[in-house]
């Protein structure tokens, strides 16, 4: 791992142990050692206990009373569940959208821009510094989610978007990035014509195949 520069203390903390959960370099299971991480870190213990608290809020790490703080394990039951609750909120985005006739996105139509200039550049390269400057593909769905307006939708989805990001750091596969780009350009396309329905069939099937390969991965 790099040494961190330290700005905001925990907030910096918490930034620099999410993005090594969701890299894998932080290992599902692995146990977070207070005092390997203040040293790396130059920071005493109360601001790295109290990032721990945070991510243990987001589901990152989990802490065994008298054990100690470990990362939260991946399995595939895990991934099943946590992408129903993505369907889920992102059909109600959707119908949100409907509701109030939004079919002009320029954020989300920034995001996927965003996504195909990273996508052109060396893929391995690009996959690190997707997470790292918090813009991967699924910075898509989340510009969606906001697009609403609904601060509980927002919330809601904020607070599976890191455990999303472990699962889709897995999918950062040269072969099929193209594919992922052609679908959120036809989701866009589908609501920029109205045709909310149809977005939300292929939003289903979009999710499915993420969830299929993901379980091909993990057996």
């Amino acid at each position: 791992m790099e040494e961190l520069t330290i700005t905001g203390v925990t907030e910096s903390v918490v930034q620099y142990l999410r993005i090594y959960i969701i890299e894998g370099e932080l290992a599902p299971g692995q146990k977070l050692n207070e005092l390997e991480l203040s040293s790396r870190l130059g920071i005493s213990r109360p601001p790295l206990r109290e990032a721990f608290r945070i991510l243990e809020n987001e589901n990152m790490v989990v802490s065994i009373p008298r054990k100690g703080c470990y990362v939260t394990e991946l399995s595939i039951d895990d991934c099943r569940q946590i992408y129903r609750a993505r369907e889920i909120i992102e059909y109600g985005t959707i119908d949100c959208l409907k509701a109030k006739n939004i079919r002009d996105l320029p954020e989300v139509a920034s995001a996927l821009e965003l996504a195909e200039q990273r996508s052109s550049t060396s893929s391995d390269d690009s996959q690190i510094e997707a997470v790292r400057s918090r813009n991967p593909f699924p910075y898509f769905h989340i510009k969606l989610v906001e697009s609403t307006e609904n601060n509980w939708l927002i919330r809601f989805y904020n607070t599976i978007a890191p455990t999303l990001a472990r699962y889709q750091f897995m999918c950062y596969v040269p072969d099929i990035l193209s594919k992922v780009q052609e679908e959120h350009k036809q989701m866009l396309d589908l609501i920029k014509k109205g045709k909310y329905a149809s977005a939300k069939k292929l939003l289903r099937a979009h999710i499915n195949w993420y969830v299929k390969f993901l379980e091909n991965r993990m057996k």
